[in-house]
């Protein structure tokens, strides 16, 4: 079950109090960072910049988590 799923289940269910776990989008951004090639030497566009957005995109998502599992200090106020 995908991470968008399981936040869709948890509001259809009224399991409301969904937080991102600000710790494990830091860990899953820089995992998917690591698993890049090496980027351009030089680029025309900001294409790079893209790429490290869609990793940060991706782990919001795959980042989220009730409260209840998530240790305060990896919420965001």
């Amino acid at each position: 079950m995908t991470s968008r799923s399981l936040t869709i289940l948890f509001f259809l269910c009224g399991c409301t109090d969904v937080v991102t776990d600000q710790c494990l989008r830091v860990e899953l951004a820089f995992d998917c960072l690591r698993a890049l090639p090496a980027g351009p030497e030089t680029t025309t566009f900001n294409d790079w910049a893209e790429v490290v957005a869609l990793c940060d995109y991706n782990a919001v998502y795959q980042a989220k988590r009730l409260r209840q599992y998530v240790k305060p200090e990896c919420t965001v106020q």
